[in-house]
This record gives C-alpha cells, sequence and structure tokens, in this order.
C-alpha cells in the first residue's frame, strides 16, 4: 500500500509521530451511538433515555438531523429534526445557490455532566454543503457520575460534498468527554473535516490536569474503513495507588501530554482529513509544493515567545485519504493554519475556491 510521508528536513520527524493518537490501556470501542433515539408518541427525548424521573433530571439531550438535496444545480435543507437546544440559522450562499453555508448552534455553550449532543447531516447526491458552528465547543469540569460527549455521524451520497469545519472543542479541566464523529461516503462523494481539540485553557493556564477525553474520528468509503483514529486519554496528577492490594504491580504510566510519544507538552491538537488523493508522488505539480512549502513555514517560524507560540504540521498522503497533523498551544494559531490548508486544497477537491464562512471572522 502506497503511503507518503512529507517532513521538510530529518529533524522534523519527530513532528509527525506524536500527532499519531495512541491507546492507553484497553482499547475502546467508540463506535455505538451515545443512545438510541426512541419515537414512542408519549415519551419525550429525555425521559425515553432515561431509567429514572432522578436520572431524567440530570441529563440534557439533544439532537440535530438534516438531510440536503439539490434540485436544478440548487442545494436546499430537505427533511430535518430536531430535539433539545441544538438548532441551525438558516441557510447562508455566499458562493452561490451550489454551496449550502449552514451554522449549526448550541445555545448552553457547553456540556456538563449527562449532556448528550447526537448531530446527523446526509448530503445526498450532487449536493454541497459547508458545515461550522459560531464558537468553540465546551466540555465543562464534571462533577456528576454520567459522562458527557458528542456524536457526530456524517453521510456522503455519490456525488456530493461534505465540508465539516467547527471550531475547536475545549476539554476543562475535570472533564469525562467522550467526542466520537463517523463518516460514511458513498461512491465518489467527498469528505473534507477537521477537529480541533484544546486540553484545558492555556491562554488562562489552566491545564488539563484530571478527567478523561475519549475521542475517535472513523471514515469509510461504500463501508470499507478508509481512516480510523481513536485517542484514550486519562489525565489523573498525583493518582494515589495505596487501595491497590498488597503485591499489585502496576504498568508504568505514559503521560501522552507530557511525552515525545505523545502531544510533547503541547495543549492544542488537530487532525484534518479529506477522502482524496490531494499530494503526488513525485512533489512536482504546484499544490504539492505550495503545502510542502506551508510545512516548512510552520514548523520552522520563531515566535517571540516559543512556548506559546510553536505549531508543529505533518502532512501525510495515504491512497484516497488526506491528512494533516497539528500540534500547538494557541487555538487560533492552529485553525488559521487549517484554515490555510484548506484554502490551498479546496479548488482542486471540491472545484471552488476556498469561501471562509463569515461567522469565523466575528
Amino acid at each position: 500500500m502506497r503511503r507518503m510521508t512529507y517532513l521538510p528536513n530529518g529533524a522534523a520527524l519527530s513532528c509527525l509521530i506524536p500527532l499519531s493518537r495512541f491507546t492507553v490501556g484497553p482499547l475502546v470501542t467508540l463506535a455505538a451511538p451515545f443512545f438510541k433515539y426512541v419515537s414512542a408518541p408519549d415519551q419525550s427525548p429525555v425521559t425515553a433515555h432515561t431509567s429514572t424521573a432522578h436520572t431524567s433530571a440530570k441529563r440534557w439531550l439533544a439532537k440535530f438531523g438534516g438531510e440536503f438535496v439539490a434540485v436544478d444545480g440548487h442545494t436546499r435543507m430537505g427533511r430535518t429534526e430536531h430535539f433539545g437546544p441544538l438548532r441551525v440559522q438558516r441557510p447562508f450562499y455566499p458562493e452561490g445557490l451550489g454551496c449550502l453555508h449552514l451554522y449549526l448552534l448550541h445555545p448552553p455553550g457547553g456540556l456538563v455532566g449527562g449532556d448528550r449532543l447526537l448531530i446527523e447531516l446526509v448530503a445526498k447526491s450532487q449536493s454541497h454543503v459547508l458545515m461550522t458552528t459560531p464558537s468553540a465547543g465546551k466540555v465543562y469540569r464534571n462533577i456528576s457520575d454520567l459522562s458527557q460527549g458528542q456524536q457526530v455521524t456524517l453521510t456522503v451520497a455519490s456525488g456530493a460534498h461534505l465540508e465539516y469545519l467547527p471550531q475547536e472543542n475545549i476539554i476543562f479541566d475535570g472533564a469525562d468527554a467522550e467526542l466520537t464523529t463517523e463518516v460514511d461516503i458513498s461512491g465518489d462523494g467527498v469528505f473534507v473535516g477537521w477537529e480541533i481539540t484544546c486540553l484545558g485553557r492555556f491562554e488562562s493556564r489552566e491545564m488539563f490536569r484530571q478527567g478523561r477525553l475519549m475521542q475517535s474520528l472513523i471514515i469509510r468509503r461504500e463501508g470499507r474503513p478508509l481512516f480510523s483514529d481513536r485517542l484514550c486519554l486519562t489525565a489523573d496528577e498525583g493518582e494515589d495507588l495505596s487501595a491497590l492490594p498488597a503485591g499489585v504491580q502496576t504498568m508504568p504510566r505514559v503521560d501522552l501530554q507530557k511525552s515525545h510519544a505523545g502531544f510533547q507538552g503541547f495543549s492544542v491538537f488537530g487532525t484534518f482529513v479529506i477522502s482524496a488523493d490531494v499530494m503526488s508522488d513525485t512533489q512536482e505539480d504546484n499544490l504539492t509544493k505550495q503545502l510542502l512549502a506551508l510545512q516548512e513555514t510552520v514548523n520552522n517560524r520563531s515566535p517571540k515567545n516559543t512556548a506559546d507560540g510553536m505549531t508543529q504540521l505533518a502532512l501525510t498522503q495515504k491512497p484516497g485519504v488526506f491528512i494533516a497533523r497539528i500540534l500547538g498551544n494557541k487555538a487560533e494559531t492552529v485553525r488559521q493554519t487549517f484554515e490555510e490548508v484548506w484554502r490551498l486544497t479546496r479548488a482542486q477537491v471540491v472545484g471552488r475556491k476556498a469561501c471562509p464562512p463569515r461567522i469565523w471572522r466575528t
């Protein structure tokens, strides 16, 4: 199987390996939905998924499901369903009627213990949808016995284009987060999407010292795996092992946040995936040269405050899937770098010049 990894020089090799996600401890499967929607007419979405009234009162479930169809070259919203605090604004057409821009809104602004978001988007044949969010998602400190999380399910039909470009998710210290994204592509459909995750709030010096993050991104074409990425991260500073039975031996902990085989002390990481061949084997085409030049610029820039501003970018082209990974400490810098990758690749991938959503600049 052909695999191309582009690094500007030998010193940059260490940038690539840490950007791969590792699983510590037993493998955890995140593919199953967080909950199943029960459509019984006498049950609300909340009570349908809880066993007791007390538990129901602690949960806040929300769902948005939308289909997008193309009619005479005009992409429109088709059937939609929603419950709870998850909505979309009216569609925007800054690029003309062929491409629909949509903003997904979550008015509470974040998730506490027991909160679950379910997002389901279906791009029908010949439709083109760009979905983003107006602000960062937040997963707050969890003081309950219920986990918190988000399940995103995206379906791309043959001939359709779906660009899923949300702003970053901030995982607060003490959160117990489960974030899962699954993408199913048919035929020559194209998916373009990124995930940006902040461990704690670096700018406020509030680090992710305790808590858990389970995150996965799975992409399939015609049911066959194209890309699968899983992370199981537990942050427990000063873990108390005194309760273990005498004589029990423990494996040395690998601190993924600080290890060179992990995040190298960076607090922001991201993955940008395009379900297409973007870079060439020969590295002679103009787009490949531009992407390699961007990677070199990002990795060699010298900010005034290296700890705050340093960003590491690695690009990989595998058969049928382009992958960009990034490490940094400032979400804005990481997002802007991904925006530049998107700007360079969009014309070749979806046949349109980059048209950034207006909400990104407000």
